[in-house]
């Protein structure tokens, strides 16, 4: 039987995720356009962010660890 309810949950936490990691790096494309010097470093971390939320997401479903 299906649990609907955590589907719904895992759904959500999808599209949620998902979003989240192309605005951030939208955001990051769209700060680091640009003459002023602080963008450079704010667009950067924009995208070291992205790759941090990507390899945390990869660490959840991918078990390093065997039983």
């Amino acid at each position: 039987m299906i649990d609907w309810l955590s589907f719904l949950v895992v759904l959500a936490a999808s599209i949620v995720g998902g979003c989240s990691v192309v605005a951030i790096f939208a955001l990051g494309l769209r700060i680091i356009d640009g003459p002023a010097p602080w963008r450079r470093p704010v667009g950067v971390a924009c995208f070291v962010t992205c790759g941090l939320i990507i390899l945390y997401a990869v660490y959840l479903v991918i078990p390093l660890f065997h039983p």
